[in-house]
């Protein structure tokens, strides 16, 4: 049954439909762990800032189901000898005796994600990093299973600044190997910012960012050309020139010197620069900060210096920058691919401000896309709102990699899910998006001229007693969430007007060629028999394995008018091959599917929920 339809539990619906058993808690939902498909990272130097301190911003992007939430960890002794594995097929490495406390952000897949949650630890060192893959290094070895996840959590745990972040993981991966393709982390707190960037096996470059600079990226490696001679600002592993010049991906002009090598051209194809998921949003990102329009991807610079301050509301219209080159007219849908900065696969967005004093320090985070979500103020070192996760940290590092279908089962009461449900109404509905845009700039305005009284405030108590400005901290953390809770609960409310009805209890991926009803009602000033249906279709509302709009979901084949609940007015009764209908959907998950049509010209988006099996 719709468990959060236009009317709620209808009469009409619970008599249409059996009561769905509960999702099967056992299923094998095992795997290594899916690449995170793109990210945006943008970091600003303190002499850059408009706040005269670090500021990062990232968006975290990935196809398919997910669920966003935020756990504080805390700080923990370990016995001697312990060991710590975080995918079944990596190493197992020796961990230390105490490990720092630290926030959290887990991106829980089905399939398990190595490269996605986002952290920021006690001693106020950030961690993020974005997919740089599509390597020349492909066959490189790893010992004992190699590292991936343990990267960043690992760093969380153990890094009291960024570069010993730094350190760590170049440890990490010159004794272990590292198990992705290429990826660039970013390592920062309150004095420095790092990037770092990491290839299959155990080559590394690592470069601080420089206090002057903005520096930016997508999904392909942005390092250049860099002083190797800079010992404090490189670091760079002994071979990476020499096994260039082996392999045959880099040639000196000159024999003997080095100074033309640049570290994206040697070790990346330039397709995976090329590529319009790539190419537009650093354009993009370059027409927002510099009004400069730059056509040639390979002319984009690694960074720029700003010609004015960069504040954290500059980063938040960055993250959500939309491309100019997307036909936003294209299918009905305004976020259908991954050319804009801000996109249909970005679950999580964040900004954060590194305080001399990591306890003062500030972040701003969107629970959804930050297009269509407001960015939420809070103290990380605060700790989150309960209400931001759905379970407990120990229950949610047990899940990376192991969740369960129950987990990952829509649930109303998982809050998580008002914002998702919100999004995904939002998208097919340009009027009410609009109206939504309007409120979210409107918060954020109040929200930024309040938020400074609020720091003040904050730092004024931790100068006497530190416990005591904790709690005001966290309580500003839970009062703010609960205002943008409200407000995604508002547009929700305004968006799921119309009812469906998923006329079978369950549905199978097996299923290639069966069939499903599906009942869009009828009522007072909806009339459900001015469907169009060239403008319908029926499944899940996240996107496919290839970060789009869900281009596999089902169309229907036949639709019939009959009163099917009695009410004297006729509604659509509409056939979808099941195929399509499960398409992106995991087995034993209960999932909500969605109807997207036009009815009476006008856009429609509605729900229901069904147990998918294999």
């Amino acid at each position: 049954p719709n468990v959060w339809g236009g009317h709620f539990f209808s009469e009409v619906e619970m008599a249409l439909k059996k009561t769905l058993m509960a999702a099967t808690v056992a299923a094998a939902m095992l795997g290594i762990g899916s690449q995170a498909q793109a990210c945006f990272t943008v970091i600003v130097g303190k002499d850059a800032s408009a706040t005269g301190e670090i500021l990062v911003g990232h968006n975290e992007d990935n196809d398919r189901r997910i669920l966003m939430s935020q756990y504080w960890v805390p700080a923990a002794k370990h016995k001697k000898g312990e060991m710590i594995r975080f995918e079944d097929s990596t190493a197992r490495i020796p961990q230390v005796a105490e490990t720092l406390g630290f926030w959290w952000t887990q991106t829980l897949s089905p399939d398990g994600y190595s490269f996605s949650d986002g952290f920021f630890n006690e001693a106020g060192v950030l961690i993020t990093s974005n997919n740089c893959g599509d390597t020349v290094e492909k066959d490189e070895k790893t010992r004992q299973g190699g590292v991936g996840y343990g990267i960043r959590r690992i760093t969380a745990e153990r890094a009291h600044t960024a570069r010993e972040a730094v350190d760590i993981a170049i440890e990490l991966v010159k004794k272990y190997g590292y198990t992705h393709e290429g990826r660039t982390y970013t390592f920062a707190d309150r004095n420095e910012a790092w990037q770092v960037a990491l290839l299959r096996g155990s080559r590394y470059l690592a470069r601080k960012v420089k206090d002057n600079e903005v520096v930016f990226l997508a999904n392909s490696f942005s390092l250049t050309q860099v002083d190797f001679n800079d010992k404090e600002n490189v670091i760079a592993s002994p071979d990476l020139i020499e096994h260039a010049m082996k392999i045959g991906t880099y040639k000196p002009v000159k024999d003997g010197d080095f100074s033309d090598f640049v570290f994206r051209d040697a070790y990346q194809p330039d397709r995976r620069r090329a590529a319009d998921w790539n190419a537009e949003r650093v354009k993009t990102f370059m027409e927002i900060m510099t009004g400069e329009t730059i056509e040639d991807h390979n002319a984009i610079p690694q960074s720029i210096i700003p010609k004015n301050k960069v504040t954290v509301q500059d980063l938040q219209k960055v993250l959500r920058g939309q491309s100019k080159n997307v036909d936003r007219k294209a299918g009905g849908w305004h976020l259908y691919d991954m050319r804009d900065i801000g996109n249909l696969d970005t679950h999580d967005s964040s900004i954060f401000k590194l305080t001399q004093n990591p306890l003062l320090t500030a972040s701003w985070r969107t629970n959804a896309r930050p297009y269509e979500t407001v960015y939420v103020p809070a103290f990380p070192m605060a700790k989150p709102p309960a209400a931001q996760s759905f379970m407990d940290p120990a229950t949610g590092t047990k899940a990376q990699f192991h969740a369960t279908p129950e987990q990952m089962s829509f649930s109303i009461d998982r809050n998580v899910y008002t914002f998702v449900l919100a999004q995904q109404f939002l998208d097919w509905m340009p009027d009410l998006r609009e109206d939504v845009l309007d409120d979210i700039e409107d918060y954020e305005e109040k929200v930024a001229k309040r938020l400074p009284a609020i720091e003040a405030r904050a730092k004024a108590l931790a100068a006497i007693d530190e416990a005591r400005a904790l709690e005001f901290m966290h309580n500003f953390n839970v009062l703010s969430y609960n205002e943008v809770l409200g407000m995604a609960s508002k547009v929700l409310m305004k968006a799921n007007q119309q009812d469906i009805v998923i006329m079978k209890d369950t549905l199978s991926l097996s299923d290639d060629k069966g069939t499903v009803d599906v009942v869009l009602l009828s009522k007072k000033g909806f009339d459900a028999t001015k469907i169009d249906l060239a403008a319908t279709e029926f499944g899940s509302a996240w996107s496919d394995g290839n970060d789009e709009v869900n281009k596999e979901r089902a169309r229907p084949t036949n639709v019939v008018f009959k009163d099917v609940d009695g009410d004297g007015l006729n509604d659509a009764v509409l056939t979808f091959p099941v195929k399509g209908a499960v398409a992106t959907t995991f087995a034993d998950v209960y999932t909500e599917l969605f109807l997207y049509t036009r009815v009476d010209g006008k856009p429609v988006a509605a729900f229901d929920t069904v147990l998918i099996k294999k």
